[in-house]
């Protein structure tokens, strides 16, 4: 499944792919990982010098980088793809409050509050803004996320073009987010074990 993921995926979407290569690359005939794939590594060295390797690894899926399990979370965020561009203001809010209703279930469950929410908007020709607000203290109820996701949403509102996707993210945390095994212990206290 991995491979068959990455060769779907964007080029702007792999890590160390900015702008200003995923432009060049599509100009080169490269939009997805498997019109990466399909260049040799001789022809990124022309066009991407000391990048090449790195580029032709990822569109194998290979990447050595190591994995850190236990690194400290710094946001929490959640972003839905709508299946059809949206442009009722109604149907927008009521999306983006239901990406911080699932990003508040989250961040209740790990008691981790931050001080920073951004909203995300990708419009139907794949443009991308985001609006963000940073608090003076943590957002810390359901209804304060959801205020201040509605209020940045509303800035963008009413849009000029259809909105495909929208997202909300909380980040800025004033403690470390606790680690997953810290919030879900394994097995039950009142349960005796045999």
């Amino acid at each position: 499944m991995g491979a068959a993921w990455v060769e779907s995926l964007p080029v702007a979407r792999f890590h160390g792919v900015g702008p200003v290569t995923a432009a060049k690359m599509e100009r080169l005939g490269i939009v997805t990982g498997a019109d990466l794939r399909a260049k040799s590594l001789d022809f990124l060295r022309e066009n991407f010098g000391s990048s090449a390797e790195w580029y032709y690894g990822i569109a194998r899926g290979i990447d050595h980088r190591r994995v850190n399990p236990d690194r400290e979370r710094k946001s929490s965020g959640s972003e839905t793809t709508f299946d059809r561009d949206l442009d009722s203001e109604p149907e927008i809010v009521a999306g983006v409050l239901s990406q911080a209703d699932e990003v508040w279930a989250w961040c209740d469950k790990a008691q981790a509050f931050g001080r920073t929410v951004t909203v995300k908007v990708k419009f139907a020709d794949f443009q991308t803004i985001t609006r963000s607000k940073s608090q003076p203290r943590s957002v810390d109820t359901q209804e304060d996320l959801r205020a201040v996701s509605e209020a940045l949403i509303r800035s963008v509102l009413p849009a000029a073009k259809g909105i495909r996707l929208v997202g909300v993210t909380v980040s800025n945390f004033d403690q470390p987010a606790k680690a997953i095994d810290d919030i879900l212990p394994l097995f039950d206290a009142a349960v005796p074990v045999a």
